[in-house]
């Protein structure tokens, strides 16, 4: 995981122009630790609570004819043991695109900004003595922060950039069928770097 991080950040750095691209490290799906993620999901019988620690990496660019504005993507694996009555592991892999606005377009650096994302998921359940579920799920992220400017490294420019963040999920296939039919996570991500070229 270090080597894909420093590959993204090494081909980053390459195409780099003056910070009109941003490369987001938080603590949502590389590591357990940094964030802190509050999850509830209702369904035909047993509801689902957990709090979960991981780390993500999305990267967002301007669009130069439209100030403040960027377009945002975000890919991810993710695969976490959970205990809701059974003994399951549940993988999810997907991919979210959407746009990021920076209130302060002349200095994104300092700037507050807001974010929002619509994205598309295969997920499988694998619960021990039961058949493996599995469904695609569509979900949206909002998210809303302020960047404080850090300083320049190099040809970067490091902003801690905490957020509070709303993903609302719909479950599908065999997932809705046999689980949950509606998820939301609260995420306050007190620990999220963003790299500005």
């Amino acid at each position: 995981m270090k080597f894909l991080l420093a590959l993204v950040l090494l081909v980053s750095s390459v195409i780099a122009s003056a910070q009109s691209r941003i490369v987001s490290i938080d603590a949502f799906d590389l590591s357990y630790t940094g964030g802190l993620l509050i999850k509830s999901d209702s369904g035909k019988g047993t509801d689902r609570d957990e709090t979960t620690f991981r780390l993500n990496l999305n990267y967002a660019q301007n669009w130069e004819q439209y100030v403040g504005l960027m377009w945002k993507a975000k890919a991810y694996i993710n695969r976490q043991d959970v205990d809701w009555g059974v003994d399951s592991v549940n993988t999810a892999w997907g991919a979210a695109g959407g746009l990021l606005y920076n209130f302060q377009a002349d200095n994104i650096k300092e700037s507050f900004f807001f974010g929002a994302l619509i994205g598309l998921e295969r997920m499988t359940v694998e619960a021990k003595g039961l058949d493996d579920e599995s469904g695609f799920n569509i979900f949206t992220d909002l998210e809303f922060g302020k960047r404080f400017d850090l300083g320049q490294y190099s040809v970067a420019n490091i902003s801690y950039a905490p957020t509070f963040a709303l993903t609302l999920k719909r479950y599908g296939g065999d997932i809705r069928d046999e689980y949950f039919k509606s998820g939301n996570e609260i995420k306050i991500n007190f620990l999220k770097f963003d790299i500005l070229f």
